[in-house]
C-alpha cells in the first residue's frame, strides 16, 4: 500500500481553495416572469374587449387598433370606470416564454391606451397570465388564435 505524505502548505492551500469555492457568488437564476392575475376578478357587471395577437406578436394590428380606440372611447364616456388588461398566450413555447410575451402583450394595449387613447394610467390595471388561464383549454404546444389575447374588462 502507499501512503502519500501530506505537508502543511498542502493543507492550507486545499483548504483556501476550498474556502474561496465556497465563498464564490452562484451565477444568478435565469430571469423568470411570473403570473400577475387579477387579485379580484373584474366582477359579472364587466364589459368585456379582447385585442387578438398573431403567433409570437406584441404588435397590435388593426383590428386590434380599433378594439382599443373602442375602448378609449367608452372610458372617456364613463370617467369613472377603470380598466384591467389581462395579456394571455397559446400553450405554444415554455411556460417563461409565455410569461414574457403576455407580459409585453399587456403592456403594448396599455401603451396604446394611454399614448393614443389619452387614458390616464392610474385608471389602468395590467396583469399577464402567460398560459395559464387558457380562454379555451388546449393541450401543450397547441396554437389557439382564441388564447393569443389581451382581455380588458372595464369596471
Amino acid at each position: 500500500m502507499l501512503r502519500r505524505k501530506v505537508s502543511w502548505p498542502q493543507i492550507a492551500a486545499l483548504g483556501a481553495i476550498s474556502l474561496l469555492s465556497a465563498c464564490a457568488p452562484n451565477p444568478p437564476p435565469p430571469h423568470i416572469v411570473a403570473s400577475n392575475p387579477p387579485p379580484i376578478s373584474p366582477g359579472p357587471n364587466s364589459i368585456w374587449y379582447h385585442v387578438n395577437f398573431d403567433t409570437n406578436a406584441v404588435a397590435i394590428n388593426a383590428d386590434g387598433q380599433k378594439v382599443v380606440a373602442d375602448v378609449a372611447a367608452y372610458l372617456a364616456q364613463n370617467p369613472g370606470a377603470v380598466a384591467t388588461i389581462i395579456g394571455k398566450t397559446d400553450t405554444v413555447g415554455s411556460n417563461n416564454y409565455n410569461m414574457h410575451l403576455s407580459h409585453h402583450r399587456a403592456d403594448a394595449v396599455r401603451d396604446a391606451l394611454v399614448y393614443n387613447g389619452n387614458v390616464a394610467a392610474n385608471r389602468l390595471d395590467t396583469r399577464w397570465t402567460g398560459d395559464t388561464l387558457e380562454r379555451v383549454t388546449t393541450g401543450n404546444d397547441v396554437a389557439s388564435e382564441t388564447n393569443r389575447v389581451v382581455d380588458i374588462a372595464i369596471h
